[in-house]
């Protein structure tokens, strides 16, 4: 039997606080300049407030402040990438098809034709858009590759395409009468109860 777009709902919030815990805690461990950016980002707003600078000039100083901070948190940025996979992709497959989040609420993921679980590959690329692992790793590439302005824009249009492609996913797994989300098609998966 099909699980609920709640128990999904229920399933993910619970995967997506643990990792994000995990994260931040990995990532408070590590040298940053958050501090130092969030500093700047303030003064050039305080001078813009204060008419100091002008519009374009506010922008293109809060653009830069921006793209030099995410320079400085690659290792992070890297981090947050390697964790989200290694706990949705690997772990989820180890466990045949379950992270903690579905363990609880006992629905899994598996192969639509034949209900066993999916293989590694797939629980990729059925993680690629809904979880922002493509735009991770685009976010690493890009801020090697492109300037500022053309950073922004690529990033910018990647991220207006994960978000088109999660609005789709829930209308599908909310409105289809099998439940299942345009990752779910991609990968020819599904997500189950437990025991059925």
């Amino acid at each position: 039997m099909k699980s609920t777009f709640f128990e999904r709902f229920a399933a993910y919030f619970i995967d997506i606080m643990l990792v994000s815990v995990i994260i931040s805690i990995v990532g408070y461990t590590l040298p940053n300049n958050t501090d130092k950016y969030q500093k700047q980002l303030t003064e050039i707003t305080n001078k813009y407030q204060d008419n100091e600078v002008s519009a374009e000039e506010y922008a293109n100083e809060y653009m830069e402040i921006l793209y030099n901070n995410q320079k400085s948190n690659i290792i992070g940025s890297s981090i947050s990438v390697i964790l989200t996979v290694a706990y949705f992709v690997v772990f989820q497959y180890m466990n045949k098809g379950q992270t903690l989040g579905k363990k609880l609420l006992k629905i899994r993921v598996v192969d639509k034709d034949t209900n066993k679980p999916t293989t590694i590959v797939k629980g990729l690329i059925r993680s690629l858009f809904i979880l922002n692992i493509a735009s991770g790793v685009l976010n690493i590439l890009f801020i090697y590759t492109l300037n500022k302005t053309n950073y922004f824009l690529g990033y910018g249009f990647v991220g207006g395409l994960e978000w088109l492609f999660i609005i789709i996913t829930i209308f599908f797994v909310l409105y289809r009468k099998d439940g299942r989300g345009l990752h779910d098609m991609m990968t020819n998966t599904t997500v189950i109860k437990e025991g059925r």
